[in-house]
């Protein structure tokens, strides 16, 4: 049955990779592109590994290989069907290839942010993977919960990458640089994500900014496309941006990530302020 299906897979191989060129430039060829810059504007501190791979890894990045094998799988079981019924996946045992499904929300917080337009604030609600991801939801949580320590309140998005992610939540002496952070535990010490399961197929999410050791603190970033397939297995994803009634939702994600930035951190021109933060 397997030499079966190589048959009938392999022209499917080359008429899907027809499209590769395609696929490149809507999924990853801008990162390609703009990789260099951003190691420039990301590599800045010494304590903040870089959020995006260099040009090198992206060109071989083998979770865009795997996602162009999945679909091509995903294709040759449809036409294939007559010889089995077994859908075919990337890997044995893949129940989600493209990594789609999300963990079940146990908490939802939010964020006021005021943006240097808008009079009033404009509120972010975040569903959290408490189960999941129980003790970097529970940072992320109690961060947007105290009054007396450590808040995201007063905090800023520190940078936006266009088209890639916003981030923020840089809690400490020098929070507008994104160079540190402060977690909500044992005085403010990073601590080692729970796992690195989510994979990153959904705009919305938000992950933990890792420190070059994989620690991780109050640091986290928003993506703002479906496609992050660079951030699998390095970044943990911890929660989701909802599309609550009255609230920004990822129109107002969207909106921070067209915003003007300056060198060298690619930050926002003007600032983007955290006022107010809790849980609904």
């Amino acid at each position: 049955m397997k030499s079966l299906l190589l048959l009938v897979t392999t022209p499917l191989f080359v008429s899907v990779n027809g499209f590769a060129p395609i696929l490149s430039s809507q999924v990853g060829s801008h990162q390609v592109s703009s990789a260099s810059s951003w190691h420039h504007h990301l590599s800045a501190s010494a304590s903040d590994e870089d959020l995006t791979p260099d040009a090198d890894s992206i060109s071989n990045n083998h979770q865009l290989q795997r996602r162009r094998f999945v679909t091509q799988s995903i294709i040759a079981s449809g036409v294939a069907s007559f010889l089995t019924t077994q859908p075919v996946f990337a890997d044995e045992g893949d129940t989600d290839p493209l990594g789609t499904s999300l963990p079940k929300i146990t908490q939802k917080v939010y964020l006021d942010i005021k943006l240097p337009t808008n009079k009033t604030p404009k509120r972010l609600v975040i569903g959290l993977f408490g189960e999941a991801m129980h003790k970097t939801a529970e940072n992320f949580q109690t961060l947007c919960t105290n009054t007396e320590g450590p808040s995201y309140a007063g905090t800023s998005f520190y940078r936006v990458i266009s088209g890639t992610t916003i981030q923020g939540g840089a809690i400490g002496s020098n929070s507008s640089s994104g160079k540190s952070g402060t977690s909500a535990f044992e005085n403010g010490a990073p601590f080692t994500p729970d796992n690195y399961n989510i994979k990153h197929r959904t705009k919305g999410l938000v992950s933990a900014v890792r420190n070059a050791n994989g620690t991780i603190d109050s640091r986290f970033f928003i993506q703002t496309e479906d496609d992050a397939g660079w951030a699998d297995d390095r970044y943990a994803a911890f929660g989701i941006v909802l599309e609550e009634e009255g609230t920004g939702g990822m129109e107002l994600v969207k909106k921070l990530s067209r915003l003007e930035v300056k060198a060298p951190q690619n930050s926002p021109k003007d600032p983007v302020l955290i006022v107010g933060c809790g849980l609904l």
